[in-house]
Order: C-alpha cells, then sequence, then structure tokens
C-alpha cells in the first residue's frame, strides 16, 4: 500500500484569509509543495491536476526507459510531455489526456520495437495510466484529532 500525508502549512495572510498551500508527505520521504493559483490560493506550488499529469508522465517516462534500454534501443533523451482537457465547469475533471514521447536518437531504431515499448509502458506497465483509464474507487472518513 502506498501513503501520503498533505499538510496544511496553516498560515493565512495579514487579512485572517488562511493561505491554501499544502506540503505532501510521501512515505519514501520526498516532499513536494501544492497549491492554487490567486483567487484560490497563492500559487506556492504546483496544482493537485499537475501533479496527477505530471505522475503519469513520470511514470510512463520511467517504465519507457527501461523498456527502450531492454529492446537496445539508441536514445540520447526521452521527455514526456502530458496535456490535458478539463471540463469547463466543477469539479473540471480531465475529459481527454494526451501523453506525448520526445525521443533524441543517437542512431538507427526499430520503429515497431519503440512503439510496442511505448506502448507498454503507458498500456501495461503504469499503474498511475491503469487507475486513471480504469478507475479506483475514492472513499474518505473523518479522524478526529
Amino acid at each position: 500500500m502506498q501513503k501520503i500525508v498533505a499538510v496544511w502549512q496553516g498560515e493565512a495572510r495579514a487579512n485572517g484569509q488562511p493561505i491554501t498551500s499544502f506540503e505532501v508527505q510521501a512515505g519514501s520521504g520526498h516532499k513536494a509543495m501544492v497549491d492554487e493559483p490567486p483567487d484560490f490560493g497563492d500559487d506556492l506550488g504546483m496544482r493537485p491536476t499537475e501533479m496527477l499529469l505530471g505522475a503519469l508522465g513520470a511514470c510512463t517516462g520511467i517504465n519507457a526507459v527501461l523498456l527502450l534500454r531492454k529492446y537496445r534501443q539508441p536514445y540520447r533523451t526521452l521527455r514526456v510531455e502530458v496535456e490535458g482537457d478539463q471540463q469547463p465547469a466543477w469539479p473540471h475533471a480531465f475529459t481527454e489526456v494526451r501523453i506525448t514521447f520526445a525521443i533524441e536518437w543517437t542512431g538507427k531504431f526499430d520503429a515497431k520495437l519503440v512503439d510496442d515499448a511505448l506502448d507498454q509502458a503507458c498500456n501495461k506497465y503504469c499503474p498511475v495510466d491503469a487507475t486513471l483509464t480504469h478507475g479506483a474507487k475514492s472513499d474518505f472518513k473523518r479522524r478526529d484529532a
């Protein structure tokens, strides 16, 4: 089981309005700052939706790097660009997400093997993609401290 904790930073503006930034702490010990743009937040970190797209890009990218290496394809760099269209109304859910792999090569590559590696990176080995495409039940509870 994976677990993160999002901790509100507890800060407020001079007028008493709360600052909405959260520090996300992962079980691995890594941390990231998350916030919303002005009107809702103070722009102190990535948006939660940006983190979601970033998680998808990183997950598919890690798998792509490993599979391209396994298939002995001569890549020098790999950049994963993830774009998402959102509903105009709340909750602004993503309606479509597109992943583009921009790859720089050092020599001749096998296009079929590369396409197979990228397909597996997205559709076989990435738990973030599997969660987004197949869904996961989300539930909540409250614990009073």
